[in-house]
């Protein structure tokens, strides 16, 4: 009875040595993990490599709970799925982008030879194979569209990919490559959760799962944060609390905290934001001034951006915009830098400009593929020029260099555009340069519109333009050939030839696509072109080249 759970941190090179030869039942949950988690692995993996003392554990990497008879490597993997499938898919392009022969061998024999160390459902066990485990497999392209896979084989791939462009890159040495490969080996941990009954490990995590208190971030830190406080001072500390709350509310409550944080530490912190701030501001000693000083007037703020209430009435509209489409790529990670410039230089002449290029600046971060744990540190880095009193234009953190750009551009460019899950916010924001706003993708007023049909019909007329499947999907899936139509006009225009979609689109309610009414051919060469040119058009109106 004494090991019926047993509880122990083990590395990854003992996790995947052959101990446990994992499954994943058919009713495990879809591998939901995307290029943000991905990313943020990615990213705490180099802080790792980096760090002073290059002995320490990492212990970062969470909880795994599994169950295993004695004597037996057949191992349910209850707990735990989205790391270690995102961990395969980092020791798979590890592997195909090293050149040393024996990194190859170790990382391969983390994946598994003639029996994986990871088995999945059945229904991916051949995509897997082809895509992932087998040597070179992560140089392969699925040969469908990407609408036409599952969830968890899109994340699948766009977090195989997102690996490969880090760990290629020119930034990226053989010399780093390997020390990589070693900190993963050796430094990094995880904490395993043994049980030798499976049932009894799928009620535990379904009692762990159902028994958690609903859970509400603000009241947490409210009720946290106010027991700290001298006992004089919380009744008007909770009354400026639930007076901002009540202004802000819930989400933006807690955000506050965080946002006020960032501009105390100027750094990124993995503590709780509780303990974080009664250490910093010392609220044992005084949470009223706390209250006054940092959280009120910060909250003031937010609810002005929310409110796109920000400059003069000279300026005020042209900043509202900036901040919607801001909004539209991320609703906190540039508001701290907003705060504090609004703090330090208020509604100056340069703050129109200022908005302009921040969301320039996040809009970019974003089109590059730039993880979320470096976008936080440029913001920061951002705050910490904003202190400096430079004008806008001497601001380098506002800059947009040579190397951010073109991979902003290159993904624009995508073959498979149309899969990124910022795609419909990108053919809405060149839509502004069109002269309106088509607004947010909704069931009714505005779809996404293919001018190529995905599907491939045999007795098509499209198939005088593009003669194959594989052309279909080489360019069906580019910026190029997305346009919007209202839903009636999606399913009018549908699979028609081209000079009965311009018929339609000749009376859309959208400029962008009443643009295209002129063209006379579509073809490969013109959804190149229109690519191109949509690209272009937003690029210039950010001021940049191209």
């Amino acid at each position: 009875m004494d090991e019926f759970i047993t509880v122990r941190a083990v590395s990854l090179r003992q996790l995947f040595s052959g101990e446990y030869a994992f499954h994943l039942p058919w009713f495990q949950r879809a591998y939901a993990w995307q290029t943000v988690e991905a990313g943020r692995l990615l990213t705490s993996l180099f802080d790792l490599l980096d760090a002073t003392d290059q002995r320490r554990p990492y212990y970062s990497l969470g909880r795994l709970m599994l169950a295993k008879k004695p004597g037996d490597s057949t191992t349910a993997l209850v707990d735990g799925h989205q790391r270690v499938m995102t961990l395969m898919l980092l020791f798979a392009v590890l592997r195909d982008v090293s050149k040393d022969p024996a990194s190859q061998a170790l990382l391969q024999s983390f994946i598994g030879g003639s029996e994986y160390r990871l088995k999945t459902q059945d229904n991916l066990l051949s995509f897997c194979d082809q895509y992932v485990q087998v040597p070179g497999a992560t140089s392969q392209s699925p040969d469908v569209p990407p609408d036409a896979l599952s969830e968890t084989e899109r994340n699948i791939i766009e977090n195989r990919d997102y690996f490969k462009t880090e760990l290629s890159s020119s930034t990226v040495s053989a010399s780093t490559q390997a020390a990589l490969i070693q900190t993963l080996a050796d430094r990094c941990f995880v904490v395993v959760k043994e049980l030798t009954d499976e049932d009894e490990a799928w009620r535990m995590l379904e009692i762990e799962e159902n028994t958690q208190r609903p859970f509400n971030a603000a009241n947490r830190a409210k009720a946290s944060l106010l027991s700290i406080m001298p006992l004089a001072e919380r009744e008007a500390c909770r009354r400026i609390w639930e007076n901002c709350e009540r202004m802000l509310g819930s989400h933006d409550m807690f955000a506050v905290l965080g946002h006020v944080r960032t501009l105390k530490l100027r750094k990124r912190s993995e503590r709780p934001i509780e303990t974080d701030l009664a250490q910093r501001f010392a609220l044992n000693s005084s949470g009223l001034n706390f209250m006054q000083s940092a959280i009120a007037p910060a909250a003031m703020q937010l609810h002005a951006l929310r409110r796109h209430e920000v400059g003069t009435l000279r300026t005020r509209a042209a900043i509202g915009g900036s901040i919607e489409r801001l909004s539209w790529v991320s609703r906190d990670l540039w508001v701290p830098a907003a705060l504090r410039w609004l703090d330090q230089r208020g509604e100056d002449g340069e703050t129109e400009l200022f908005f302009a290029r921040m969301e320039r600046l996040v809009w970019i971060l974003r089109l590059a593929g730039i993880d979320p744990l470096r976008q936080q540190r440029h913001i920061i880095r951002l705050i910490d020029e904003i202190d400096k009193g430079h004008a806008v234009a001497a601001i380098t953190e506002l800059e947009i260099p040579k190397t951010l750009r073109e991979s902003a551009y290159t993904n624009l460019r995508s073959a498979t555009f149309d899969s990124k899950h910022y795609a419909a916010k990108v053919l809405r924001r060149i839509g502004l340069e069109f002269g309106e706003d088509p607004g947010p993708i909704c069931p009714v007023k505005v779809t996404v519109e293919h001018i190529l049909p995905r599907g491939w019909l045999d007795a098509s007329n499209w198939r005088r333009n593009f003669k194959t499947e594989k052309a279909v999907r080489s360019h069906a899936h580019r910026l190029g050939n997305l346009t919007f139509l209202s839903a009636i006009d999606n399913r009018a225009a549908d699979s028609c030839d081209w000079p009965d979609k311009k018929k339609i689109y000749s009376k859309s309610a959208f400029e962008m696509t009443r643009d295209m009414a002129n063209i006379d051919d579509w073809n490969a060469q013109a959804i190149d072109a229109r690519t191109d040119r949509l690209a272009r058009r937003l690029f210039k109106s950010w001021d940049l080249e191209t």
